[in-house]
């Protein structure tokens, strides 16, 4: 895997579906499958709609130099290895979510943000469960509300970051984590997690 710094160009991003279309640009000649996630997840540091965004991206496929939406800041390969029994520090920006049914159209679920600090911790210790235990030390910093517009539909996120420290319990199912993301809104910068060693 690939863990990159990118600069977004400044245009379009007070719009956060146009984020994901910009780190597209970086990826020419790979077709977008309907249904298959991106070759990459990522986070976005620091936004000025004025002079652009920095975001850590992680992809499967390395990134070109340059494209007329991004720019391609610096680049590692990366190969992590948990063991059982190891203590990784880890962080994660994720829209923490629930669903439920709609109120309106029964047979539709919409999702409603968890907003209270416990629930997140839950939320994460399930999302974790089975790939790490022993999860502490944690900090949970709320993000203002993200907004969006896909096509005519608007839409907002409220993501949160967490930083902690874990127990590997099984490697595999970890790795798999840090491959696919966790939870929701992973166009919108949602659900890379990043771990190293304490």
């Amino acid at each position: 895997m690939h863990l990159s710094k990118i600069h977004l160009h400044p245009g379009r991003l007070d719009n956060a579906w146009e984020w994901h279309r910009a780190l597209w640009t970086l990826f020419p000649g790979i077709e977008r499958q309907a249904n298959e996630p991106a070759p990459f997840l990522y986070r976005v540091e620091t936004m000025n709609l004025a002079q652009g965004a920095q975001v850590l991206m992680q992809s499967t496929i390395k990134p070109v130099k340059q494209s007329d939406r991004a720019t391609l800041l610096a680049t590692r390969d990366i190969d992590p290895k948990p063991v059982a029994g190891q203590t990784l520090a880890f962080s994660l920006t994720a829209n923490i979510t629930k669903a439920i049914r709609d109120q309106d159209n029964p047979e539709r679920k919409i999702r409603v943000p968890l907003i209270q600090e416990a629930q997140q911790i839950d939320w994460l210790k399930r999302k974790l469960a089975g790939a790490a235990d022993s999860v502490g030390g944690l900090k949970v910093q709320p993000h203002p509300p993200t907004y969006f517009r896909k096509g005519r539909w608007p839409g907002k996120i409220v993501a949160v970051s967490m930083e902690g420290v874990m127990t590997v319990k099984d490697p595999e199912q970890l790795l798999t984590l840090l491959k696919k993301g966790i939870g929701p809104a992973k166009a919108f910068g949602c659900g890379l997690l990043l771990v190293r060693r304490v």
